[in-house]
């Protein structure tokens, strides 16, 4: 019998940080998505953008264990921010994209975070994107410009799969240590939550979209 697990992940951050890049790096199978083109200002910086949600999952694979990393996308500009409501229902932990290169939004991304820490204090990884020159310093600015008590920062680069993937990976370690203590039998052994970071995307497979929020459901009750 399989253990089969399911984490729901939201990845948030300012206009054009990277968010769609990543979801669609790690999903397996199709991306689920609600593009539009842009106007204005907006479209000097890129095509589409989008205007509802991103859906794409993220499978990790153990011996009887099968984890599933339900990964939802929502809009950045703060127009859309009755998406984040909704998205954000349920979430287990979220990803922060930040893009090294436009400071300028780093107040906006600093708004983001603090609108779901609001709801829902979960779990947060704070990714750093395009930060090509001087890493180290770019991070610890961007811990000074968006404080957010127990979060991880890290680079991330969404183009890469591998980059993309153990970010989820990481902010996954995150969610199972915050389980409460009466639910640490229901996680994933952490060797194999580690041993995924190494699979690759033939090694994965697709999963049902579900209904959001941690479970666990063994493969005799699917």
């Amino acid at each position: 019998m399989t253990d089969r697990f399911e984490f729901k992940v939201v990845v948030a951050g300012a206009f054009a940080a990277g968010k769609t890049t990543l979801i669609s790096a790690v999903a397996d199978g199709k991306l689920v998505g609600t593009e539009a083109p842009t106007s204005g200002d907006e479209a000097e910086v890129k095509e589409t953008t989008t205007v509802g949600m991103e859906y794409g999952t993220l499978a990790a694979l153990g011996d009887g264990v099968h984890v599933d990393l339900n990964v939802y996308g929502v809009p950045g500009q703060s127009r859309f921010s009755f998406m984040w409501d909704i998205v954000g229902v349920g979430m287990d932990g979220l990803v922060l994209l930040v893009d090294a290169t436009r400071p300028e939004t780093w107040e906006e991304t600093a708004g983001v975070a603090a609108h779901f820490r609001r709801s829902s204090p979960s779990p947060t990884v704070v990714a750093v994107n395009r930060a090509r020159e001087e890493p180290a310093r770019i991070i610890e600015q961007v811990k000074a410009a968006i404080p957010i008590e127990g979060a991880d920062y890290l680079l991330c680069d969404p183009t890469d799969p591998i980059s993309a993937k153990n970010t989820l990976i990481e902010l996954l370690f995150l969610v199972l240590d915050a389980l409460p203590d009466d639910d640490e039998g229901l996680a994933p052994d952490e060797d194999i939550v580690e041993s995924a970071r190494l699979g690759s995307r033939d090694e994965r497979e697709s999963v049902p979209i579900p209904t959001g929020g941690s479970s666990l459901v063994t493969e005799s009750e699917r």
